[in-house]
């Protein structure tokens, strides 16, 4: 009993992980690198803009480039035209949702994406970003549920499980935490958190040896730079010396 005792105190609970996982997450959600190729897009959609002031879809895509380059108030001001002159247009409330997450407006934000899927139901990815905002909201169900309704068109898109999965965690539902990582893993064999994760789970809630071994050795392998590397080593060794 000593023993587990030690190595229940190695590591910090798991959900720290899960949440450190969340913040990376929500810090690539919607972008991408912020170089010369937004600059471009920028430049691009202003010439658009000018040729045709009267379609929303210049406003919407010179918006989303300021969003991309993370000058959030002009995204705002241009996606919020484009809306003016198209209200139907799932991909400017799309992008006023990830501009007010970006800005920690997040109930703005859901507004905002509830009604890119009431104007366009089938804008899948409105779900993929509602999950994560709903999260960072402390809204666990709702994102559990945005993720589904995500999954239900999208099964294999890759780390829609993972983060699903976080949400369960979140919520305690380690079981269904469980299942959704193993998805993950079947998605993509090299995903050095889903390994992690379902090495923690195994041992911390289940107390399942084998399983935590495998999936902690197989994060080590994948990822030399994993957090907390050394104590996940120390863990390892130890549940290995339990034998």
């Amino acid at each position: 009993m000593v023993a587990l005792d030690v190595i229940k105190r190695l590591l910090p609970p798991f959900i720290e992980i899960f949440v450190f996982v969340l913040v990376i997450f929500l810090l690539s959600t919607g972008t991408y690198l912020r170089n010369k190729t937004w600059n471009n897009e920028v430049d691009l959609w202003s010439g658009c803009l000018k040729k045709s002031p009267h379609k929303a879809r210049p406003y919407v895509n010179l918006g989303l480039a300021y969003f991309e380059s993370g000058q959030y108030d002009k995204a705002i001001d241009l996606t919020q035209k484009a809306v003016q002159i198209d209200p139907k247009s799932a991909h400017a409330y799309h992008t006023l949702s990830l501009t007010f997450q970006k800005m920690g407006n997040l109930n703005q934000a859901i507004e905002m994406g509830k009604k890119a899927l009431e104007v366009e139901p089938t804008f899948h990815m409105g779900y993929y970003s509602l999950g994560a905002i709903y999260f960072e909201n402390g809204q666990y169900e709702e994102s559990a549920a945005a993720y589904r309704s995500f999954l239900k068109v999208a099964p294999y898109f890759p780390e829609v499980h993972h983060l699903l999965g976080i949400v369960y965690a979140a919520q305690k539902q380690f079981d269904k935490a469980v299942g959704e990582f193993e998805w993950e893993i079947r998605i993509n064999p090299y995903h050095t958190l889903a390994h992690l994760n379902l090495g923690q789970i195994y041992w911390y809630e289940f107390q399942n040896r084998e399983k935590s071994i495998y999936h902690l050795r197989v994060a080590l392998m994948l990822d030399p730079f994993l957090p907390n590397r050394a104590g996940i080593q120390r863990l390892m060794h130890l549940l290995e010396g339990l034998s």
